[in-house]
């Protein structure tokens, strides 16, 4: 037997001895299964002695096209199970809503987004539950700068491996209205309780050009890194500046 046919006839012959899994298959494949099999064992000996003995030698490949079908019998049904406890959807619009669902569902995990205007916005990640924070208060404060995509740019007093000491729980002290960090952190520090986070996502005309640039990252690579940003803003002669929003995550000790 050669081809497709040849590979039908050695499952038909192996499934003969798998009366566990004759259910799953057509009864054409389970017609040689024998009587005295007992569901208490998976390859009954009586069925090995007689029925399969030839099936196909030598018994490793035997064994291994066995081991094939028994793999395939244990998978499918799991793989099927998790295909139907997944949100399927059958046309497009019901596609859109499982979607929109979804990310609902992520946005709400990562904290309500609000929007301050003028380009600001900040998503409040923890809750403090210390005094509220106002203007002109003095806050001691760790921080972390990111671009909007994520990329990390420096930090200070979150134990980053970037710097040549351990920093954590080092803060930056920070009155609010003196423009010691940007004004946008100043806009979404107010009104947050000490022991909170605040993510800030600031445009660049409320973002490190109303402080001068504070805080100055402390370690040469951050400086490095702010470098780029600047540059990025600036252009570079044969790119023109590039209006970026950073994004700046405060914690308020």
């Amino acid at each position: 037997v050669g081809g497709g046919a040849w590979v039908w006839k050695v499952l038909s012959m192996e499934l003969s001895c798998l009366p566990a899994l004759a259910m799953r298959v057509p009864p054409l494949l389970a017609s040689c299964v024998p009587a005295r099999a007992s569901s208490e064992h998976l390859l009954p000996l009586p069925c090995v002695r007689t029925t399969c003995r030839g099936a196909l030698e030598p018994v490793s490949q035997r064994r291994h096209g066995l081991s094939f079908v028994v793999a395939a019998a244990v998978m499918l049904p799991g793989l099927a199970a998790r295909a139907r406890g997944r949100g399927k959807c059958s046309n497009l619009d019901e596609c859109r809503e499982l979607g929109d669902r979804k990310s609902d569902e992520k946005e709400a995990q990562k904290g309500q987004l609000v929007d301050l205007g003028r380009g600001i916005r900040y998503r409040e990640t923890r809750q403090g539950n210390g005094p509220l924070i106002g203007k002109d208060d003095v806050v001691e404060v760790t921080y972390e700068v990111r671009y909007t995509s994520g990329a990390y740019i420096y930090s200070l007093g979150r134990g980053r491996p970037d710097k040549g000491y351990d920093d954590f729980g080092q803060t930056y002290r920070a009155r609010l209205g003196k423009h010691d960090v940007p004004v946008a952190v100043e806009m979404a520090m107010e009104g947050m309780r000490q022991g909170g986070i605040r993510t800030v996502e600031m445009t660049p005309q409320l973002g490190f050009e109303t402080s001068d640039w504070k805080p100055i990252p402390v370690n040469k690579t951050g400086r490095r890194r702010m470098d780029i940003f600047r540059q990025l803003l600036a252009g570079n002669g044969l790119q023109p500046g590039y209006n970026a929003a950073i994004l700046f995550e405060v914690e308020a000790d």
